[in-house]
């Protein structure tokens, strides 16, 4: 268990029933009912596995395998990672419609300046202090109120995005990658 997960389970390494055979689901439910603050940082409101959290299978994450339903083997080293360094709160879904409100995600361990020149870097230009504009897109940026984890606190940037739905698919699908890799 890494960062902001080693707190809610007391420890780096930690020994499961769940073993070969098993799929990843039934060890994420096991971890989950053992350490019911778990489900927060693994799941969004609908259920499904939050896209900043990486369940690694011997180096591999899961999702390239058969996320979930990938079978556990006998040589399994499993490292799991929490969305510390980067990334968003939220999912990347664009409402096409007309009228759709706007997009708003917290980039929690990305500093205002950082989340800049991340968007300096895929087109942006700076209209104000805290107002950037891309192809088809603006952001509206400003500091988030930290996220606090048990004694760890984490600060980061709240963006605000109005747009083309295509551009902003775009450009999540970009930004995305900046932030999870602290800076792509």
């Amino acid at each position: 268990m890494y960062a902001t997960l080693r707190p809610i389970v007391g420890r780096a390494a930690i020994e499961t029933e769940t073993g070969p055979g098993a799929t990843f689901q039934a060890l994420v439910d096991e971890l989950t009912a053992r350490w019911p603050d778990l489900t927060r940082e693994f799941f969004n409101a609908d259920g499904e596995l939050h896209t900043g959290v990486h369940i690694l299978l011997n180096g591999r994450d899961i999702r390239y395998l058969d996320g979930l339903a990938t079978i556990i083997p006998p040589d399994a080293q499993v490292r799991i990672f929490p969305p510390v360094g980067g990334g968003s709160n939220s999912f990347y879904h664009v409402d096409t419609a007309v009228d759709a409100q706007p997009i708003i995600n917290d980039y929690y361990g990305v500093p205002l300046w950082l989340m800049k020149e991340y968007l300096l870097d895929l087109g942006a230009d700076e209209i104000t202090p805290d107002l950037m504009t891309g192809s088809g897109w603006r952001a509206a940026l400003r500091k988030a109120e930290p996220r606090a984890i048990g004694s760890l606190r984490v600060g980061g940037v709240t963006a605000e995005f109005t747009g083309e739905p295509a551009a902003l698919d775009a450009l999540f699908g970009q930004l995305h990658v900046k932030t999870l890799r602290g800076g792509g």
